[in-house]
């Protein structure tokens, strides 16, 4: 499925990557590590909304838990990224403990980030799940589409987002946070 679905990335319209290319953008974990914490901040001490501050923090930690997770098994797994596969077919799987930019395909950070924040989002506001997880699924698919990674990189991204996110969900310190009524 990886090699075929790469391959068929490359054959699709430049118009329609341009717009996945702007998709994307929306799986760096970058801007929401500058906006959620100044929003914990403000929650809990300018207008003193403890259990809000406390949601905040839990979809903080659900990017953050995940988005570590992958980056330290990334140079482990070291696999070669689509553009090495495209340029000499014979870079294809993992090289082991390299920690290149070319090396680094798998786990997709950006699938991460991305399924994490949603199932973190659809835990909180459980009316609009279907919203946060299409577009998710969304972002996670842009990756193959530009280039970037194999499906199964997206793939094992979103499962690491969404199995960290469940998995901080149950601890005690982030349980009562996630009873408080939907808004």
């Amino acid at each position: 499925m990886d090699r075929p679905a790469v391959i068929w990335a490359r054959e699709l319209d430049p118009q329609l990557v341009a717009i996945f290319e702007k998709i994307t953008v929306a799986g760096s974990a970058t801007p929401y590590l500058i906006v959620l914490p100044v929003l914990y901040l403000v929650l809990r001490f300018s207008l003193r909304r403890a259990a809000a501050a406390k949601r905040a923090l839990f979809v903080i930690a659900a990017i953050v838990v995940s988005g570590l997770t992958v980056d330290l098994l990334k140079p482990i797994v070291a696999r070669w990224r689509p553009q090495a596969f495209l340029a000499d077919p014979s870079q294809y799987g993992f090289a082991f403990f390299k920690s290149a930019r070319i090396h680094n395909s798998f786990p997709s950070g950006h699938a991460t980030t991305a399924l994490a924040l949603a199932c973190a989002l659809a835990l909180l506001f459980p009316r609009l799940r279907v919203l946060w997880l299409v577009a998710a699924a969304v972002v996670a698919s842009s990756r193959v589409i530009i280039g970037e990674h194999y499906p199964g990189d997206v793939l094992a991204g979103a499962w690491f987002g969404v199995v960290i996110t469940l998995a901080l969900s149950r601890t005690a310190w982030f349980r009562g946070a996630l009873e408080a009524p939907d808004v």
